[in-house]
């Protein structure tokens, strides 16, 4: 297949493209470069430099019949949506429309776009299954919940097949731990500097963390199966944050540990079910926390010291 990964080059999507490359599919890439990194993404692969929401687009999807596209560019970040809703709007609404109508119109099997938990809101009612009522609380929750009414209705209206998976918190190699960074790689990253993990709050927060090759595993199932519609991606499982401060510790050794006040608007609790997922592809998580963040602290260690390598045999004059 001829695979198009919308921000390939990103923490996600670099995994997603590594899968489907070494499943022996042919994978092209859009990324603007924003935000994702060329050097995560080292295998062959066509890439092109250009906003989701360029014109410009039309020219790849003609170039070539693309079987599938995973679009998973997007403004990630909630607090900047706040701060700047219109440019939220325009990458996650604006680009999504453009990429669904492109596949639309080149003739695209399947569409698969990566929601969010933050479609919920702050409902605690856990497990979260798809049918709960949508109320996100944040520009950034409103534009997911407003991209799968698009995927819905390009259905309805053009006949044009979509998955919609609403992430829990995803984790793992590759991540950044700027800005809206998950907890796992900020918490490694201090770690690792031996700084003390700063926790907002009592610790007892609990979220539903999902190791990357588990997403990129139910991508790429989801790719060439009969499924259609929305589902939540997790493991339908909670840590809190003691428990993954603890999992750390187990690996590192011993660390410190700050509590300030929690932050307005932090949801307390998340669970997201994944039983609709797990009933109708034939996909469950394969890592747990304990081996999803010894993978991850293993890399991170990895990468910190093949960059202190490349420092030592390339010095930087001044």
């Amino acid at each position: 297949m001829k695979v198009l990964i919308t921000g390939g080059y990103g923490f996600i999507g670099s995994h997603v493209a590594e899968r489907f490359f070494n499943e022996g599919h042919e994978v092209f890439i859009i990324d603007n470069l924003s935000s994702g990194k060329k050097e995560n993404v080292t295998f062959k692969h066509e890439h092109y430099r250009v906003s989701v929401i360029d014109s410009s687009c039309e020219q790849v999807f003609q170039a070539y019949n693309f079987d599938i596209v995973v679009h998973l560019a997007a403004q990630v970040s909630v607090a900047k949506s706040i701060i700047n809703p219109r440019l939220d709007t325009e990458i996650n609404t604006v680009g999504l429309v453009n990429m669904l109508s492109l596949s639309q119109k080149y003739n695209v099997k399947k569409f698969i776009f990566a929601s969010s938990a933050a479609v919920y809101g702050m409902n605690e009612k856990i497990p979260l299954t798809e049918d709960i009522p949508c109320s996100p609380i944040s520009p950034y929750g409103i534009s997911k919940w407003i991209g799968e009414s698009y995927c819905q209705k390009w259905k309805e209206l053009y006949g044009l097949d979509s998955v919609v998976l609403r992430f829990s918190n995803v984790y793992g190699p590759r991540q950044s731990n700027e800005g809206e960074g998950g907890v796992v790689s900020i918490f490694l990253d201090r770690l690792l500097k031996e700084k003390p993990l700063e926790v907002f709050g009592d610790g007892e927060q609990t979220r539903d963390f999902i190791y990357v090759a588990d997403v990129a595993d139910a991508i790429y199932k989801a790719s060439y199966s009969n499924l259609t519609g929305i589902y939540n991606l997790s493991t339908q499982s909670e840590c809190n944050l003691k428990n993954l401060i603890k999992l750390m510790a187990n690996i590192h050794g011993d660390l410190q540990v700050t509590y300030s006040t929690a932050k307005q608007g932090d949801i307390y609790k998340s669970n997201l079910s994944n039983q609709k997922l797990r009933e109708t592809l034939n996909w469950s998580p394969a890592f747990g926390m304990e081996k999803g963040i010894e993978q991850t602290y293993n890399w991170l260690v990895e990468t910190i010291t093949e960059k202190e390598e490349r420092t030592i045999l390339n010095p930087v004059l001044i």
